[in-house]
């Protein structure tokens, strides 16, 4: 049996993933941003659950602390994002759909590499058709995109 913790598991693609693993026997760990949507998940498929709002970059750290707890992770399956509309700057300093797809998965990679790495773990990074359409035309050099946000 994997434990295989799912971030953006309390709707969508990671709420269907998890119900998928789980009846494959499968301990999966859900993490949500809403806490009644990931409870009400976790009570159907008697997992644990963790809440963790990525556009707060100490949540993530925090849930990091969480999830390092756990004996083994076996997969980690970044999974949480979403467009957010207009430019908004997080209270990290970034711009709010750049941080919740790309700087706190990967932030929450970085602070469970150990765990990871001893578990000989796998990670899993999904994305979105929607990356082909607004993906075009990228500027490494505004991240944030504070020219020309879209």
């Amino acid at each position: 049996m994997r434990t295989i913790v799912i971030t953006g598991a309390s709707d969508g693609i990671g709420a269907a993933a998890a119900r998928q693993l789980a009846a494959r026997g499968h301990r999966v760990v859900l993490v949500g941003r809403s806490w009644a949507k990931t409870e009400a998940l976790a009570r159907t498929l008697d997992a644990p659950f963790h809440v963790a709002d990525y556009a707060r970059l100490t949540e993530v750290k925090r849930l990091a602390g969480e999830l390092a707890a756990y004996e083994r992770i076996d997969v980690l399956a970044n999974n949480a994002g979403g467009i957010m509309g207009p430019r908004i700057v997080t209270e990290d300093g970034f711009e709010k759909t750049f941080q919740v797809n790309h700087l706190a998965g990967f932030l929450l990679t970085r602070l469970l590499m150990d765990r990871l790495a001893a578990s000989g773990a796998r990670v899993i990074q999904t994305s979105s058709v929607a990356a082909n359409v607004w993906g075009r035309g990228f500027d490494v050099d505004d991240l944030d995109q504070r020219r020309g946000h879209s």
